[in-house]
């Protein structure tokens, strides 16, 4: 069976699907494997891997870009003229003149196998400028690359230029190559590679590697000036990592449990500063992927039926409160508190449950949103606060200033009380939340 892509246009603003395109595989090879995608603003361009043929002794790769305009519509196709046995691409960026593609060839004989980095220029119509090729080593399968400007940031296994053929090993390593250049810097983020790198790219070109071994979980950061950032090593229950994308001050990684009945993938927010982890919630069924441009955050997921569902909104917007009761951790998230032009308040929310392997949610929008003037003791006028009075449950917190209290009362049903993780009192709730370093 062949494999092959499907391009998707997402507006974020408009929570729509402007286009959809299917994208087979070309010349009735073997199998199509997309990369990366770039918008010019006028165009979308879209980076993919092909294999000729199954069997691995007869496979070349090759290297494809696609041209497409916002509707969906193919405008071209181009295999790039890259010379060697097997090429791939990295990374896809948007140039001044069109776009550029970064890449890998390997090449072989009977004794050795070669290894050289490539980046390729092509303006709007996909004709090709001067290809260049750096022959002394490379990034290879599993790495991670952005353009940033002019430079290609790169993070990944990187393999000597002339090897052992079948008989060589990889290091992992972080690279800025000029595009037009050789390498500006080259560094080893860690003291002893771990297991399972992934590593995430920012806009700016900071990079995120993030491990596991034996003894936990290791992140790693390097500054776009390629300067070592932080080094932190921890215990964690987590261990492969799927996504791996800036946000905010955090990163956040869409990560399995080492616990193999645990299979389900949960979104974390880690601190390179000391290495704690954090559970996210960023919409409702089983995240796939997880990613983050300036602001905004985007997550894939799929629901109990298997489709496929989108979920987006801005970085720092939300708030999350927690506490643990009776070996349960209650934690209420909830998004910024908007304002029509009516001038009625509304805002997203979801409580969730956590004890062991239990996990449980309820996700709401509150709308019909009350604003009261509280009193203190004195008699005097405090912060106002809005007041959610839904069928299920009664939040309270401030309408102003950085959410740092909560309050959440109600029942739940008895079917929700049986998929909780030890709602007593018949399933009724009355939780205050405090944030952690907030003082009465």
């Amino acid at each position: 069976m062949q494999s092959t892509g499907e391009l998707l246009l997402l507006d974020l603003k408009r929570d729509t699907v402007i286009a959809q395109a299917h994208i087979a595989v070309p010349e009735d090879y073997a199998s199509l494997h997309p990369v990366q995608c770039a918008i010019d603003g006028d165009h979308v361009y879209l980076l993919a891997n092909v294999d000729t043929q199954l069997p691995r002794s007869l496979n070349q790769g090759l290297v494809y870009l696609y041209q497409f305009n916002l509707q969906g519509k193919l405008l071209g196709k181009k295999k790039l003229a890259i010379e060697g046995r097997n090429r791939y691409g990295h990374a896809l960026g948007v140039s001044a003149n069109g776009v550029q593609v970064a890449g890998y060839i390997k090449d072989e004989d009977d004794a050795s196998e070669y290894f050289s980095f490539y980046t390729l220029a092509l303006d709007r119509r996909l004709n090709e400028g001067k290809l260049n090729v750096r022959k002394t080593g490379a990034f290879i399968s599993g790495a991670e690359a952005r353009f940033v400007g002019e430079n290609v940031h790169v993070a990944g296994p990187f393999v000597a230029a002339k090897v052992v053929k079948d008989g060589w090993l990889d290091a992992y390593a972080n690279s800025r190559i000029l595009a037009n250049g050789g390498y500006a810097w080259s560094m080893r983020p860690f003291k002893k590679d771990p297991r399972n790198v992934v590593a995430g790219i920012s806009q700016q070109g900071a990079i995120y590697s993030l491990g596991y071994g034996e003894n936990g979980s290791t992140l790693a950061v390097t500054s776009a000036e390629g300067k070592q950032v932080s080094l932190n090593s921890f215990p964690s229950k987590f261990c492969e990592t799927s996504s791996l994308a800036e946000y905010g001050a955090d990163v956040l990684a869409l990560r399995k449990p080492c616990d193999e009945k645990r299979k389900l993938a949960e979104l974390v927010l880690i601190s390179p500063a000391n290495g704690k982890e954090t559970p996210l919630q960023l919409g409702q069924g089983e995240p796939l992927l997880a990613a983050t441009s300036p602001g905004q955050w985007l997550v894939v997921s799929t629901d109990a039926a298997g489709k496929l569902a989108w979920h987006s909104g801005a970085i720092g917007g939300d708030t999350r409160l927690s506490q643990t009761v009776g070996g349960v951790e209650h934690s209420l998230t909830f998004g910024r508190i908007n304002i029509d032009k009516k001038g009625e308040h509304s805002f997203d929310f979801v409580y969730e449950q956590r004890a062991g392997e239990c996990r449980f949610s309820i996700n709401g929008h509150a709308v019909e949103v009350d604003v009261v003037n509280p009193e203190g003791p004195d008699g005097k006028e405090m912060p106002q606060l809005v007041m959610y009075d839904g069928a299920e449950m009664t939040l309270l917190l401030p309408l102003k200033g950085a959410p740092r209290e909560a309050s959440l009362t109600g029942t739940l049903s008895p079917e929700q009380a049986k998929r909780s993780c030890g709602s007593k009192n018949g399933g009724k709730l009355s939780l205050s939340f405090v944030a952690t370093g907030t003082r009465h």
